[in-house]
């Protein structure tokens, strides 16, 4: 009788721990498939805006091609090449008559800019110089451009 106790324990201790290995598999690749989406964030001219996912090593332009534009957005402000990173944002702005482009303004033209005087048109110059902008959103890089001046002006801004 002993032996067949210690038979049916060893049975039962062996389907437990298989029940538990495969159920404790499951929860970690549930968790590893959440963790490892990554995203970027589209507002503005895009087709679809809010949270986009994307792949490894995604360019800018493919985004555009799976998400689309409407019709007088301005792919002028985008660098299209461009690899983007997850948590990233992009802002596609509409077409407008009196864009700026960042990259070839003069002084005199920033500072058509709303909230863009004399001061601040130079540092754009000189950021620029250093490192041609890429995105609009890197306008935010020069001190004395937030968020606020950034909302007010990039439908006004282009590359």
């Amino acid at each position: 009788m002993n032996r067949k106790v210690f038979c049916f324990l060893f049975v039962m201790i062996f389907v437990v721990s298989v029940i538990y290995d495969v159920t404790s598999t499951k929860t970690q690749t549930v968790e590893t498939s959440e963790e490892i989406k990554e995203y970027i964030t589209l507002e503005g001219a895009f087709n679809k805006t809010g949270k986009f996912y994307i792949k490894e090593d995604m360019t800018l332009e493919e985004v555009v091609d799976e998400v689309g534009v409407k019709e007088n957005a301005n792919l002028e402000a985008l660098d299209l090449s461009k690899i983007v990173e997850s948590e990233q944002s992009f802002y596609l702005p509409v077409c407008s008559d009196d864009c700026v482009d960042l990259n070839e303004a003069s002084s005199e033209e920033l500072q058509k800019l709303e909230r863009v005087g004399e001061k601040t048109a130079q540092k754009i110059i000189d950021y620029r110089n250093e490192h041609p902008f890429t995105s609009i959103e890197e306008i935010m890089e020069i001190d004395g451009i937030g968020d606020k001046t950034f909302e007010n002006i990039r439908d006004h801004v282009c590359l």
